[in-house]
């Protein structure tokens, strides 16, 4: 038997709370820079130079999901909940569209082909 366990490690609190490619911080005290792409980028950068990945042929230079396989009895995948999800809403959408995105074409492909 092959035990799966998924988790995430890429969040939202790495660049502000709840970001989102719409999120608007022009009214937010709290922030001197009010750029979202300026901080996620900054947070990117961070997050991959301290974070321990292993880099294999991938497509995506700044990729967080992969599966990190331990001897024949465990895969840890490692998936990326926030990099490729709508904007934040109150998720009262009465179909799936761009707002309900969540893990992203490429990284559900990823998982459902087999990761490598």
């Amino acid at each position: 038997m092959r035990w799966k366990r998924r988790t995430s490690e890429w969040d939202d609190h790495e660049v502000t709370n709840n970001w989102s490619g719409a999120k608007d911080l022009a009214g937010d005290a709290r922030y001197t820079e009010k750029s979202v792409p300026l901080l996620t980028g900054r947070a990117t950068r961070a997050f991959l130079e301290n974070a321990p990945m292993r880099w294999h042929a991938q497509q995506e230079e700044e990729r967080v999901y992969r599966r990190v396989g331990w001897g024949p009895l465990l895969d840890v995948f490692v998936i990326d909940m926030r990099s490729y999800r709508g904007r934040n809403t109150h998720n009262r959408q009465p179909a799936p569209d761009g707002d309900t995105a969540f893990l992203g074409a490429e990284q559900l492909v990823w998982l459902r082909d087999g990761p490598t």
